[in-house]
């Protein structure tokens, strides 16, 4: 084992610390990427007006955005059931802001399912790492197939039901204190 590796690999070093981190920032990156691609696209001045005044808005969802939607599904719709009242109240308010709560809920859906890895698995096994890469590439790959104008939500609903199910399967539930 090299000294990189070594060091990455300490005990001190756990999935519930790794992942939420990591994640948030992958989250951060391609959903800011992909909203800002959807903004510019959008308030390019077309015949009619801007894209924001028109169908355009629900049809124009760029890769970045939706990798980020559906590695992150769940904290997305917590998000969402948050973000919900203050687009009511705020309507002007930029889609950036209203999806920030999001990242809050991410950072909580990988926390937990650090935890449950941390009482199962450790940081320096391979099978973890190999299983977050193929879910990961999976749900790249919804971001590129193209499934419609909002077929990557089914896609990304079906991605997190299998990984609930085998998730649950393979990991020890977290004991109530």
């Amino acid at each position: 084992m090299s000294n990189i590796t070594g060091a990455l690999m300490t005990p001190r070093r756990r999935f519930r610390r790794i992942l939420p981190v990591s994640q948030v920032a992958l989250g951060m990156l391609f959903g800011g990427w992909g909203l800002w691609q959807r903004n510019r696209i959008l308030r390019h001045d077309y015949l009619f007006g801007t894209g924001w005044n028109s169908t355009a808005r629900f049809h124009v969802w760029p890769w970045p955005f939706k990798f980020a939607v559906i590695e992150n599904l769940p904290a997305f719709l917590a998000g969402g059931l948050v973000s919900w009242p203050i687009g009511a109240a705020k309507p002007d308010l930029p889609e950036s802001v209203q999806l920030a709560p999001s990242l809050f809920f991410v950072l909580v859906l990988w926390y937990w399912i650090g935890l449950r890895l941390d009482r199962q698995l450790h940081v320096g096994q391979k099978a973890p790492w190999i299983s977050l890469a193929v879910f990961t590439a999976v749900c790249l790959t919804g971001a590129f197939v193209p499934l419609g104008y909002t077929g990557y939500l089914p896609y990304a609903a079906l991605i997190w039901l299998v990984t609930a199910l085998a998730f649950r399967r393979l990991t020890k539930p977290i004991p109530r204190s």
